[in-house]
């Protein structure tokens, strides 16, 4: 018999929650611990389709990139689509638990995930003093014309579009960091890392234009890159089961919870 707590304890001896940034309402989010678990399934985000899914395929767990709540409720009123929705996962017996800026720092986490999707083999963190940054550097094995490279995480990624900076320095792509979902706060440290192009997403106008007039090209691929996560954490899943000799079924949610639509 597995319990919600089961798969917590494991997915927190991969991810601790001490490693989480500050604010990061990452962790156990709605449910009983001590709820059986017989199917899970894993998500980037947790949307009211996404729960309309794990209702007709009895889910037991989900197991989420992104916390179902960033953001206190201020009232139960079941007109709000997200009050309707915790309603419903409390109705049907579904715990939801998140492994946020947490995974993002992990060892084998998101970024390290993001990173080899692009064959940026010689990794390293983006702070060489903390064993749990949460970026990481790599570095090409030739340098690229910033055009090229931008297609080429366009292409790896699958995306229809993105955006990127291009540095006032004019410097081609050689030394390449990632921080995966909205990380332009974080480019800073990016520079003093000695990166020369930073990959991250929902980078702010004004941000951008720091970041161009300090001589870092950018590459903005949106937040929803990090949907790698379905896969590779049902991959994770599948590992401790087989370990662990669980008795429960791993599923990947295929609802697309991409906000944005591109023209």
């Amino acid at each position: 018999m597995v319990k919600v707590q089961d798969i917590i304890n494991h997915v927190e001896e991969f991810a601790p929650l001490a490693i989480k940034e500050d604010g990061d309402p990452t962790g156990f989010q709605i449910g009983d611990r001590n709820q059986e678990v017989h199917t899970i399934m894993t998500t980037l985000d947790v949307r009211p389709k996404v729960v309309e899914e794990a209702i007709e395929k009895n889910v037991d767990m989900i197991m989420a990139h992104h916390p179902i709540m960033f953001h206190a409720a201020r009232n139960l009123d079941l007109s709000s689509p997200q009050n309707k929705m915790y309603r419903d996962l409390l109705s049907h017996n579904i715990a939801v638990h998140s492994a946020h800026t947490n995974m993002d720092k992990a060892h084998g986490g998101m970024n390290d995930w993001l990173m080899e999707k692009l064959e940026l083999k010689i990794a390293r963190y983006l702070d060489p003093n903390d064993d749990y940054s949460i970026g990481r550097m790599g570095d090409l094995p030739e340098e690229m014309d910033l055009l090229d490279f931008a297609k080429k995480v366009r292409d790896t990624y699958n995306l229809p579009n993105l955006r990127y900076v291009k540095s006032e320095l004019g410097e081609p792509v050689k030394k390449v960091a990632i921080i995966g979902g909205d990380a332009g706060k974080f480019y800073p440290e990016v520079l003093k890392a000695g990166a020369d192009t930073f990959i991250t997403g929902d980078v702010y106008y004004h941000t951008a234009h720091d970041m161009m007039s300090n001589g870092l090209n950018v590459i903005d691929p949106g937040h929803h890159i990090e949907a790698i996560f379905i896969e590779k954490m049902a991959r994770l899943l599948n590992d401790w089961k087989k370990a662990n000799k669980w008795d429960i079924n791993i599923i990947e949610s295929k609802v697309n919870t991409e906000p944005y639509n591109f023209i």
